[in-house]
């Protein structure tokens, strides 16, 4: 029995082929072209993912959200002119309360930056802070009540549950934090 030797040259295939000089051939001439396809499949998954998602499911902003609220609620007339009433008091009232706490909140910390800040100062500071929020807090109920008294048994439910909820991101967060 005699041994045969390796087959070489143009005959010669499978893994172990060699090319005209010895050295290994390429695996296959596709193998680039296959990979680039799927490289751009899943670049173009990628960005039409992100298309998806800050496009088609962009957050609404306050007004469309206010909206989404009224709309929820199938308000008639005289309900949505008492939820207009109720949204434009409390935005009114959120920016009084901000432009009356932020000099008082950073004359608190310019006071906390001293070497030995005046402490009573401080806490008198926050005390006005705390008091126009509570004022605030009065007054956005005060225009929430009036505002639930327009609306139906099931309105009114269907209002405090979506206020109340935190996961509901369609509820303006001027809304949500009435319950906070």
């Amino acid at each position: 029995m005699t041994l045969d030797p390796p087959a070489s040259g143009p005959q010669a295939s499978g893994p172990q082929a060699s090319g005209p000089q010895g050295t290994p051939r390429a695996a296959s001439p596709r193998l680039p072209w296959i990979l680039l396809a799927l490289s751009l499949a899943l670049n173009l998954a990628f960005v039409g993912g992100v298309f998806w998602v800050h496009v088609m499911h962009a957050p609404m902003g306050p007004g469309e959200r206010v909206e989404s609220v009224a709309k929820g609620l199938s308000l008639d007339a005289t309900q949505r002119a008492a939820f207009d009433r109720f949204v434009r008091t409390v935005r009114m009232r959120a920016r009084q309360l901000r432009e009356a706490n932020q000099p008082l909140i950073d004359e608190a910390w310019q006071d906390f930056a001293k070497a030995q800040p005046d402490e009573a100062a401080v806490d008198k500071l926050f005390e006005q802070v705390a008091d126009n929020r509570r004022s605030f807090q009065i007054e956005a109920g005060r225009a929430l009540r009036a505002f639930l008294a327009t609306l139906r048994e099931d309105q009114r439910a269907s209002f405090i549950a979506m206020v109340r909820s935190r996961d509901n991101r369609n509820t303006p967060p001027l809304l949500r934090q009435l319950v906070q």
